[in-house]
């Protein structure tokens, strides 16, 4: 995800210091909303943390109210996401003006919409997606989500391009941007973080049997059928939990009746963020086998529990997981690879002990919300004084 960002100054043209920053961050989806993912919890987190250091911060989100711990504005949600933008844009520029903004910090294709003004930011969500092949045009309705993605890139592209800054929570986002030619500018590699204190260890591993934990969206992307396919080359006993919902739930229970496993996998359907970290602790390994990601959030919950992690090599991975450090990282689509790296785990308590503790002390030392804040607010600086 690619964050785009914005300073003002006074109608002379004078940089105004105050103790902290009046900041106003948005999202075209509300972090409470069923189906919202890790960009929209994302915002909240980071709302909070700049909060805690003393800033003025407001958020716009849309839909139905909800108590939140810092000043919300709400819009009425569309089930059309770029008219919910739209109104998400429409009502930062309103709210910017009212309070005499600092900084306005987007984090969606509102970006686009926001005016070429003193306050302007935005995000571009997902870099990668283009990248994926059109279906073929033998079947035209089919191609629809590969149109929606070009929708998708020339909207990340007009919010690039109105940007002041851009924040990227990977290396690998900003360098999918240049290489299309998106318009980055002053631009920062600031990961999302992770609040150590919700998502924090057991003093024990959890008992036998084995558990290994999958969190996230049930679609091709996260790689399930790939997951199912490895857990049923390992061992009888190990038991496999996945959290989530999404489009191809249905077929992936089918696939795991049809390949023996409904006594040793349980779907869990939707899982409210205050139970994962129970859920996290409860397993002795978490397994993300992506297709494709940028910074997941998932596997920083999982390191700040001190579990290794065994993922695929795509995307911006490598940058939070050193291969047989704080985890295993396995190529895409390979059920056979990552068979023998959820086996070798399964095996070998010590080295899931200290993959778990490496884990917990990469995210002590890079990964946390104020870490993230304080990087956050040094780039909001930047902006304002240059």
């Amino acid at each position: 995800m690619a964050t785009m960002l914005e300073s003002t100054a006074t109608a002379d043209g004078a940089r105004t210091e105050r103790a902290g920053l009046r900041i106003v961050l948005t999202n075209f989806r509300s972090p409470w909303a069923p189906g919202a993912g890790g960009g929209q919890m994302a915002t909240h987190d980071l709302a909070v943390a700049l909060a805690a250091r003393g800033h003025d911060v407001r958020a716009i989100y849309p839909g139905a109210a909800v108590a939140a711990p810092y000043p919300v504005s709400w819009v009425p949600a569309s089930d059309r996401p770029l008219l919910t933008a739209f109104r998400v844009a429409r009502a930062a520029k309103r709210l910017a003006a009212a309070i005499d903004a600092d900084v306005v910090h987007s984090s969606g294709y509102e970006g686009a919409w926001l005016p070429p003004a003193r306050r302007r930011f935005a995000t571009s969500n997902h870099p990668d997606l283009p990248r994926w092949a059109p279906p073929g045009w033998s079947r035209p309705w089919a191609h629809l989500p590969y149109m929606r993605r070009q929708q998708q890139a020339w909207l990340e592209r007009r919010a690039l391009g109105r940007a002041d800054g851009a924040v990227f929570v990977s290396a690998f986002a900003r360098d999918q941007a240049q290489e299309r030619g998106y318009p980055t500018r002053t631009c920062r590699v600031i990961p999302n973080g992770v609040d150590p204190t919700l998502f924090s260890p057991l003093a024990e591993e959890p008992p036998m049997p084995p558990v290994y934990f999958f969190a996230g969206r049930l679609d091709q992307q996260k790689g399930v059928d790939v997951l199912l396919e490895a857990f049923r080359k390992l061992p009888r006993g190990p038991r496999l939990r996945i959290a989530g919902t999404g489009p191809q739930e249905e077929e992936y229970r089918r696939l795991a009746s049809s390949l023996g496993l409904d006594g040793a996998v349980r779907f869990l359907g939707a899982v409210p963020r205050p139970k994962l970290p129970a859920l996290m602790c409860e397993a002795h390994v978490f397994v993300l086998p992506s297709r494709y990601e940028n910074l997941p959030l998932s596997i920083l919950e999982a390191m700040a529990c001190a579990r290794p992690v065994v993922a695929a090599r795509v995307g911006g991975v490598a940058e939070m997981i050193d291969d047989g450090v704080e985890g295993i990282l396995v190529p895409p689509d390979d059920a056979y690879v990552l068979a023998l790296a959820l086996r070798r785990l399964l095996e070998d308590a010590p080295l899931r002990k200290r993959m778990g503790e490496a884990g917990r002390a990469r995210v002590l030392g890079r990964f946390t919300w104020d870490a993230v804040a304080a990087q956050t607010e040094a780039f909001y600086g930047e902006l304002l004084h240059r």
